[in-house]
């Protein structure tokens, strides 16, 4: 099942698992892994029990990312 993203006016502020992934666009591994850390929480509360993520924790997660990536000692800025 696909997801027509340019038929949404804006990032609804819980999401599932595939809309998560659309919208970080970061691994599977790597949602799972900010799952484990409790830096995001998927919680039964869309329709019929969905599981959805609060879109605030995902932009939290991605924004520590990046600020983990720029103070890496390997990253080679050329």
């Amino acid at each position: 099942m696909g997801m027509v993203l340019h038929q949404f006016p804006d990032w609804p502020a819980g999401m599932n698992r595939e809309m998560a992934l659309a919208y970080t666009g970061v691994a599977e591994t790597q949602l799972r892994a900010w799952e484990k850390a409790g830096k995001v929480s998927f919680r039964a509360r869309g329709p019929n029990g969905a599981s959805l993520a609060l879109r605030v924790e995902l932009d939290v997660a991605l924004a520590e990312l990046f600020a983990s990536s720029a103070n890496d000692e390997d990253f080679d800025f050329g």
